[in-house]
């Protein structure tokens, strides 16, 4: 008996390959968190804090409710991890490095 490849056989097997590497594809890109701009970066100016401490001068500005900087206050699509007092916004966000303006 032998088995011959039928065309919705074929189908079958692309669709599964598309579907396979579409998956393989997004989960290598993945979302990044954005850098933390150097004017917010409390660790660097002050390393000696503690955590709660650093997360607070984060939320100061970013908090979803009640932070100063409206447009850059945490988005509900925020991953849920900054509810926890034990971590530091810096667990996740890259400190990006301070920008100098070159005159010519």
């Amino acid at each position: 008996m032998t088995f011959r490849l039928q065309r919705r056989d074929v189908f079958f097997a692309v669709v599964v390959a598309l579907v396979i590497a579409g998956l393989a594809y997004l989960s290598s890109t993945g979302k990044r968190p954005r850098p933390v701009a150097a004017a917010c970066d409390v660790s660097r100016q002050k390393p000696d804090l503690p955590v709660r401490e650093r997360r607070g001068q984060c939320l100061s500005c970013h908090d979803p409710n009640q932070g100063a900087a409206i447009s850059h206050r945490l988005q509900p699509t925020h991953p849920q991890k900054w509810l926890d007092e034990k971590f530091a916004c810096t667990g996740c966000h890259v400190i990006s490095k301070p920008t100098v303006a070159k005159v010519p």
